[in-house]
């Protein structure tokens, strides 16, 4: 199967859609959300890391911090945390924060 650009930016915007959608009605968002997941397997379209982050890896399920998921930081990881499997994802971030004051001096 062949997929091209278009179609790409096709799904991102139907996917964003489906995302948004899926915020403001809580009774559909898990429809939603299926639907959404099944055209990224369907299509074999890869998520950026930002996105991958939008589904729960374990129930599919949409995380929406303070609804459907926790976010915290702790011991220099933010922690993600589904509350309708209690499945956990970690990132790890850098606790330094450069001000852009700190990079002009450079």
């Amino acid at each position: 199967m062949i997929m091209y650009k278009n179609d790409e930016k096709k799904f991102r915007r139907d996917f964003y859609s489906l995302i948004d959608l899926a915020k403001e009605n809580k009774e559909l968002s898990d429809r939603y959300t299926s639907i959404a997941h099944r055209i990224l397997t369907s299509k074999k379209i890869k998520l950026s890391k930002e996105e991958k982050f939008l589904i729960c890896r374990r129930c599919n399920k949409l995380l929406i911090p303070g609804f459907s998921c926790i976010v915290r930081l702790k011991q220099g990881f933010l922690t993600y945390k589904c509350l309708n499997c209690g499945n956990v994802r970690k990132v790890k971030y850098d606790k330094r924060i450069r001000r852009k004051s700190d990079k002009i001096g450079e």
